[in-house]
């Protein structure tokens, strides 16, 4: 086997600015009082009350003004006050007119908001895609010879250990102010109420942007699918060991492969990660490429079990010099002689061997294969068949 030298180069990666957008609060209805009688009300007690007083006149010969008449001129004043009293609040009512432009101006707002969160929207995917490229379409592969192969390294905390594990949705950084006053219920109008809601939840989040997976941050993952399916398991550790080893350096990772399918692994002898540091043959380094669990352990038994137990990775604290990867795929393997009870500190397995027993096989852990190739987290131990 050939080796060539590489040097790492600092690299620049792009950044998403912190910004925060926010939502305008929601127009309130304005009603009048309901204990207030209208304006007929107190045009009916006025008009009842002249009658009255015309018709005292007239009995009276209009000469002079009995004494229970004198209480109709009270009743006609309030009358005359409330009436000027409801016709004023009338007036300050919103017509109908003016209450559709501000619902134009409320949506219009809410118009130029979503531009400029599908702005940052956009930004923010095209940095994940720079940090977690497509596998698939040939873009990863141009990383390789370029001052991007193996930059990530073990004090860098930003994407060591990441790989791309599919597609999916992802909370948007850019922060959504919500509304702060918001009025009561009863009195919310309906119109722009509806549409800050729907922007705050439909704005939120990014669709169809690379999910990254932390390698390191469990003790493995574990694949549950079907028997025929195997090919797409395959196909998603292929990728994820493509990314693992064009980001990482050689010797910050080491990669062994357990399968009962070589020819769908044969391609990894040629990968750096995968040389033996110790036994050599006639084309150089063993591959550390094995038929089963037992001819693994018989190669790294002393390495694996003087690890100490697993604990995740925490700031300020130094991870291991080197971590070991190990990817099994074999069905029906027990995996339990290299994880242990708890796993072990500097080393992660892929599992895809439908284990429902091993320690992997776990909703933190666990990942189901559904009928259309969609890979779905599982909810608990007991759903990841």
């Amino acid at each position: 086997m050939s080796r060539i030298g590489f040097i790492r180069e600092a690299v620049f990666s792009p950044t998403v600015p912190e910004q925060a957008i926010v939502v305008d609060d929601p127009q309130e209805i304005s009603r009048p009082a309901p204990s207030r009688p209208p304006m007929w009300v107190w045009v009916l007690i006025f008009i009842a009350g002249a009658i009255g007083l015309m018709v005292m006149l007239y009995v009276s010969g209009a000469r002079q003004l009995s004494t229970g008449s004198f209480f109709i001129f009270p009743m006609m004043m309030v009358s005359m006050v409330m009436m000027m009293r409801t016709r004023g609040a009338g007036a300050q009512k919103i017509s109908a007119a003016a209450k559709n432009q501000n619902r134009a101006d409320y949506l219009r707002k809410l118009d130029e908001l979503r531009a400029d969160t599908h702005d940052a929207a956009r930004a923010q995917a095209r940095e994940i895609n720079y940090h977690h490229p497509d596998p698939c379409d040939g873009s990863l592969a141009t990383l390789v010879g370029s001052a991007r192969m193996w930059e990530r390294a073990p004090g860098i905390r930003g994407n060591w250990g990441h790989v791309r594990l599919g597609l999916g949705v992802t909370r948007l950084k850019t922060k959504l102010t919500p509304p702060t006053k918001v009025p009561p219920e009863d009195l919310r109008e309906t119109v722009t109420t509806v549409a800050a809601r729907d922007f705050l939840r439909a704005q939120n989040v990014i669709h169809d942007v690379p999910r990254p997976l932390h390698l390191f941050d469990q003790m493995g993952w574990s694949w549950f699918y079907e028997p025929g399916q195997r090919a797409t398991v395959q196909g998603m550790l292929r990728a994820m060991v493509c990314q693992l080893c064009v980001f990482h350096g050689p010797d910050d990772v080491q990669l062994a492969v357990i399968t009962d399918d070589l020819p769908a692994w044969e391609w990894a002898k040629w990968l750096p990660h995968t040389a033996d540091d110790e036994y050599v043959d006639a084309c150089g380094p063993l591959r550390l490429i094995f038929g089963d669990v037992r001819a693994f352990m018989d190669r790294f038994a002393h390495d694996v079990q003087s690890r100490s137990p697993f604990a995740p990775l925490m700031d300020g604290v130094a991870p291991p010099a080197r971590w070991l990867v190990v990817v099994v795929d074999l069905p029906g393997a027990d995996c339990a002689p290299i994880l242990g009870d708890a796993g072990r500190m500097g080393l992660s397995v892929l599992e895809a061997t439908n284990d429902e027993r091993s320690v992997v096989a776990n909703a933190e852990c666990a990942f189901v294969v559904d009928n259309i190739g969609n890979l779905l987290r599982a909810a608990d131990s007991r759903e990841v068949r």
